[in-house]
Parts: structure tokens; C-alpha cells; sequence
């Protein structure tokens, strides 16, 4: 009898382990399936971030150092530096012509992004260009976010313009954009 006891506790048991199991399994997905994710246009915060005082100001101070470089005749540095201006040039074109990510911009503005999603309610930050990503996010589940990361940018009225502008206009492919890049058209 007391070995049919245990046998029956230990079922119970098991029971009450996979019920507790499925229950957890159930509210992750349940959670999974409401979770939002905040779409943004990657190409509107580069060109908002490009035009920032404080973006503004480090390539000024590159650009001083180049001429200082070459005033000192100092042609290793002259060339690191005009480098560094080259590849921020050709990322910023990326970022605003085409689909380039622009996790640079977001890692300045994290503060930010943290009070939007707060904000907004929603778990993750997915660029409306990155089709990979948005497929874990049907359209009911997405909220467009980008203005809300913009608020806080000083922007002119014709910045403001160009932002209009660049949202109505389809990004070049990524590829393609490169490929002008590296013939020199963008």
C-alpha cells in the first residue's frame, strides 16, 4: 500500500511539474506573440544625427587635426585622419541614402531609445528597412517610433524639409548604393 502511495504522489507530482512546465511555456509565448517592436527610419536619424552640434563639432575637431597634420607635415597622420573623415563620409551616405544600420546613431542616443520604447510600449527597436528582422513582428504588432526618437533633435525648418523629403523617397538598395560609393556617385 505505502509503495502505491508514493507511485501516486510521485504521479501527481509529474503532473503538477508538466502542468507548471506547459503554463510557463504558454505565458512565453503568449508574451512572445504581444511583444511590439518600435519601426524606425534609419535613413531620418542618420541625417538628424548628422546635423547635430555635438556630431557636428567632432568632425570640425577631425578636420582641424587633418589641417594641422598637414601644416606639421605629419603625412601618417594626415592619412589616418583623412581616412577617418572618408569613413564617416561614405557611412553617413549609407545611412541616409540607403539601408545601412545605424547602430553608431542609436548607441549616442540610448538614453533615448530607452524612453521611447518605455514610451511607446514596445520591447525592441527594428528598422523599417530590415526585412529579416520585421518578420518576428507582424504589422499589428509594430508601432512607428521615429518620431518620437526625433523629437529631441534641433533641427532647421529645411532639415525638417529634407527629412520630409527623404520620407517619401524609396532608399537605394544597399548593394547599389555601395557600388556607387565605390565608383565615387554618391
Amino acid at each position: 500500500m505505502r509503495a502505491i502511495q508514493w507511485w501516486a504522489i510521485g504521479l501527481v507530482c509529474a503532473g503538477l511539474s508538466r502542468a507548471t512546465i506547459l503554463a510557463a511555456e504558454t505565458t512565453a509565448s503568449t508574451n512572445a506573440s504581444r511583444a511590439k517592436a518600435g519601426i524606425y527610419d534609419s535613413r531620418v536619424l542618420a541625417y538628424a544625427h548628422f546635423w547635430q552640434e555635438s556630431h557636428q563639432q567632432k568632425l570640425r575637431e577631425t578636420i582641424n587635426a587633418a589641417r594641422n597634420a598637414r601644416s606639421a607635415g605629419q603625412t601618417e597622420r594626415l592619412r589616418e585622419l583623412e581616412a577617418a573623415i572618408k569613413a564617416e563620409q561614405d557611412r553617413n551616405h549609407l545611412q541616409v541614402f540607403s539601408t545601412a544600420p545605424v547602430d553608431n546613431v542609436l548607441a549616442e542616443m540610448k538614453d533615448r531609445v530607452e524612453s521611447t520604447k518605455r514610451e511607446a510600449g514596445v520591447s525592441s527597436l527594428v528598422s523599417k528597412w530590415n526585412e529579416e528582422a520585421l518578420k518576428l513582428y507582424p504589422s499589428g504588432q509594430q508601432v512607428d517610433v521615429t518620431d518620437l526618437l526625433l523629437r529631441d533633435f534641433k533641427l532647421t525648418e529645411q532639415q525638417k524639409k529634407v527629412i520630409e523629403d527623404l520620407r517619401r523617397q524609396k532608399p537605394l538598395p544597399l548593394d547599389k548604393a555601395r557600388e556607387l560609393l565605390q565608383r565615387g556617385e554618391l
